[in-house]
């Protein structure tokens, strides 16, 4: 298996993941966090399972022993160990936060409430969170319904890639078999025209050659009555001219072959178009029949429109797509 296709596999596992699993855990984030140490181990630093909000210390299981036998330490607000303590804190007051303002929405001491926050709108943390909860609900199920929807529009467009790879392949594999057969019966028919044009020369040439050899015997007749022509011309035998002038001026009796003609520069021009028509023909047929067939994947395509700043997320699909 190539490289590029590991990388595939593992990149659409991971996006199908959360289609799985039906909803993003935190816990994972929780855990892969930076552990909280006890900030009273002096030698060896253990794990810290406590943070008091009052100290703004965090204890591990021996140092929080302190808090639960000194009533001192037992007024103390103790929570899940945490290395955020001083986002908890007030900065102008050094109080711990443990109200909230819906007029400023922030999180603010008692002293902000006497004092900048006066006649705001105060709620406690809790009544806070669980208005904010319900909210976060929402905003969960929205997330997770635009996740299924990436995910589902994901999914249809792999598929369309696979289903466009296949069918491509497939035209492959027809194109070079039915030019393999093209080519195959080019050959047959290469083979005919040949065979026909060697047998049409074979035939002419026969006819040629019958005609040159009567033409010769013909030629070598004819010099010989000539040559007794003009032996006769000379004699001055009467009797002999006028006995020998009836064979002599009688006709030959040849076939007359004056009709007889044969090109000098036979150059077959009607085959020879008939095979440049051909020729054009086939060399057209791509840029009439199969090009533009081709040519129509180009409808094929998607275009995005980028997120604009206050527009997170947001995507716009346009133009021809095979789903």
């Amino acid at each position: 298996m190539s490289r590029s296709s590991t990388a595939n596999q593992s990149r659409y596992s991971t996006l199908e993941k959360p289609r799985r699993s039906g909803r993003y855990s935190s816990s994972s984030n929780r855990s892969s966090s930076r552990e909280v140490l006890c900030d009273f181990c002096l030698v060896k630093k253990n794990k810290a399972v406590k943070s008091c909000l009052t100290c703004l210390t965090s204890f591990c299981e021996t140092h929080l022993q302190a808090h639960y036998e000194y009533p001192a330490l037992m007024k103390h607000k103790l929570v899940a160990a945490t290395g955020q303590l001083r986002e908890k804190i007030c900065a102008e007051h050094d109080k711990l936060l443990e109200v909230f303002c819906r007029s400023d929405q922030v999180c603010v001491c008692v002293l902000c409430i006497m004092e900048e926050h006066k006649k705001h709108d105060i709620v406690s943390a809790a009544a806070e969170r669980t208005e904010k909860q319900k909210q976060l609900g929402a905003k969960l199920m929205a997330s997770q319904q635009k996740i299924e929807e990436r995910i589902k529009k994901w999914q249809d467009l792999r598929q369309a890639v696979a289903s466009l790879k296949h069918s491509s392949q497939s035209l492959l594999d027809e194109n070079e078999r039915i030019f393999a057969e093209l080519l195959r019966a080019l050959e047959r028919r290469h083979g005919e025209v040949k065979e026909m044009i060697r047998a049409q020369e074979t035939l002419l040439l026969t006819r040629a050659e019958g005609h040159l050899a009567r033409l010769e015997e013909e030629i070598t007749l004819l010099r010989k009555k000539h040559t007794d022509l003009e032996q006769l011309s000379q004699s001055d035998d009467h009797i002999h001219f006028l006995q020998s002038w009836q064979s002599l001026s009688a006709p030959s009796g040849y076939e007359d072959l004056s009709k007889v003609t044969l090109a000098p520069h036979h150059t077959f021009d009607d085959a020879k178009k008939a095979i440049f028509d051909l020729k054009v023909q086939l060399e057209d047929v791509p840029k009439s029949t199969v090009a533009s067939k081709i040519l129509k994947w180009k409808t094929f395509g998607t275009t995005r429109t980028l997120p604009r700043a206050g527009h997170p997320g947001k995507l716009s699909y346009r133009g021809e797509e095979p789903w």
